[in-house]
């Protein structure tokens, strides 16, 4: 954008809505706030935001060492931690000549099995990390506004788990019901609660004479990917038709202009899950993936949600005239390693960043229905030429509404 449009461009200029998950969530929220580095008080940009996450990552995900090497993930969960103590106590069990265990007669040896035993408990009661941290660093960056205060509209997920009900944290209905109008920072804490890493966040909002309550878990629970819900929400505030009214089976998409960014996937370098065995059972679905860092059915129910969005809007946007107003940046070939959610080392978040640079020089995608994975649109579009060409269009709009401005 600062390219095109000059040093003090920032995407909140260039869009009416902006939508995240989890760690998308946090993105959308530094997008639409006030940078207190910035001299004229520019909302983030987007260099700005990667130094965010160098320079606090590690604050709110503070690395712990362990004596037992991972393998298929830099930094294994207490659980996983906690379990290779176990096997490793396991497999250095001594045996007599007879065949009985060794460890049974001496105290040391079972205070061997005792201690892996007792941390694997322990680590099952917790997350596996606190949100104070997240809590000052948010704070630090965008101090008490409101969500009602963000200078385009937001969109933010999470999940009610008292309710069973998802949560769709909007400003615009922040702006009409003072109930919606959460703190910025409760909204982050919120969206970014994923089980196991982080706990829940309960808080409550009040207005003149209600208080409601609320007790949220990560957005990634009801909406891994929000781009659907980001364009019904645009759709009805601007009145567009985008899913054809009765009688009338046309669709009208050429009046939005939609840009969709990925945290990324494991999909294409498959697991090393047992699809041998079709019985699967809760250890199956819950715990086969200890070594490698991955929960079977988190991958599964994520997974899915995302593809789902994806699969539907590409096909939304390639039945209308407006096919090239949807663009979908995402890589499924990432390793476990790579897609850790809580690795924050300089050099987790170095490669990240390599992906990134190196994802723009690949061909723009779209999912194969047929098999899940992503496959080149065009090998001779690349996603960095695509999203120029988005930038441009952007760029033009703004300056279209400038113009209508000035005119009236």
């Amino acid at each position: 954008m600062k390219k095109l449009d000059g040093e003090e461009a920032r995407i909140a200029d260039y869009f009416d809505f902006i939508a995240g998950t989890s760690t998308g969530g946090l993105v959308t929220t530094l997008f639409s706030s006030p940078d207190p580095q910035e001299p004229k008080n520019r909302p983030f940009s987007g260099e700005n935001i990667i130094k965010f996450y160098h320079e606090e990552g590690p604050k709110i995900f503070p690395q712990k060492s362990t004596k037992i090497q991972p393998y298929g993930a830099d930094q294994p969960s207490r659980v996983d931690i906690a379990a290779k103590e176990l096997v490793k106590a396991i497999m250095e069990e001594e045996y007599y000549e007879d065949g009985r265990s060794a460890s049974l007669r001496s105290f040391s040896h079972l205070m061997n099995w005792f201690k892996p035993i007792m941390e694997l408990w322990k680590s099952l009661w917790k997350p596996k990390h606190e949100n104070k941290k997240l809590k000052e660093v948010i704070e630090a960056k965008i101090g008490k506004r409101k969500l009602r205060q963000t200078p385009t509209n937001v969109l933010i997920t999470s999940f009610d788990v008292k309710l069973l009900q998802p949560k769709v944290f909007s400003s615009l209905k922040a702006s009409r019901d003072d109930l919606e109008d959460a703190s910025l920072v409760d909204v982050c804490l919120s969206t970014s609660a994923a089980p196991l890493y982080l706990p829940l966040h309960i808080f409550e909002t009040t207005s003149a004479n209600r208080t409601e309550n609320f007790h949220m878990t990560d957005g990634g629970v009801a909406a891994n990917n929000p781009t659907l819900l980001a364009i019904l929400e645009a759709s009805k505030e601007r009145n567009l038709d985008i899913i054809g009214k009765a009688g009338n089976k046309s669709k009208d998409c050429s009046n939005l202009l939609v840009l969709s960014l990925g945290t990324g996937s494991t999909k294409r370098n498959g697991t090393n899950m047992d699809f041998m065995n079709s019985n699967w059972g809760p250890f199956h679905w819950l715990l086969q993936g200890l070594g490698d860092g991955s929960i079977p059915i988190v991958n599964v129910l994520m997974d899915a949600k995302d593809a789902m969005v994806d699969i539907y809007l590409s096909a939304l946007f390639q039945s209308t005239s407006s096919k090239s107003n949807y663009l979908r940046i995402q890589t499924d070939s990432l390793t476990n390693a790579e897609a850790g959610m809580d690795d924050s080392s300089k050099g987790h978040l170095e490669t990240l960043e390599k992906i990134g640079n190196e994802l723009l020089t690949k061909p723009v995608s779209a999912v194969k229905l047929e098999t899940g994975l992503l496959e080149p649109i065009d090998e001779a579009i690349t996603n960095a030429a695509a999203l120029t060409d988005f930038a441009r269009r952007l760029v033009a709009e703004r300056s279209r509404r400038r113009q209508a401005q000035c005119s009236t």
